[in-house]
């Protein structure tokens, strides 16, 4: 225990913004072509915990879209994990829900398809 004082937690946070930085704050610009009415849509909710790498491809989306959302985390041993399973019948993350469109998604790949084609100005 003396040998590794990092709690997983905390490691995992600041690895995650570490590799943010470098890779240079993605999420951080407005996408060009975002709707200019994303910043008054209801908030989306997305399923999800800090450390996995399926999550953050959803949650930088969701930065250069300018979509208002609440990450509900739900990490091993979350009283959030046992409700997601309630309310879906299963564990998996990313879990996008749209209280916009009424709309519900697993995947990462095909939520950022979503996301593309509802908030953007073709």
């Amino acid at each position: 225990r003396a040998l590794w004082p990092i709690t997983f937690e905390s490691f995992s946070i600041f690895t995650s913004t570490q590799v943010a930085i470098l890779l240079g704050m993605p999420g951080g610009k407005r996408q060009a072509n975002a709707r200019p009415d994303n910043e008054q849509m209801k908030p989306l909710e997305l399923w999800g915990y800090e450390a996995s790498p399926f999550v953050r491809p959803v949650r930088e989306k969701l930065g250069t879209l300018c979509l208002p959302h609440v990450m509900v985390s739900c990490a091993r041993g979350s009283v959030n994990r046992d409700r997601m399973v309630e309310k879906t019948g299963r564990f998996q993350v990313p879990y996008l829900v749209d209280p916009n469109t009424g709309i519900s998604l697993y995947e990462s790949t095909e939520i950022e398809k979503y996301l593309e084609s509802v908030y953007t100005v073709k």
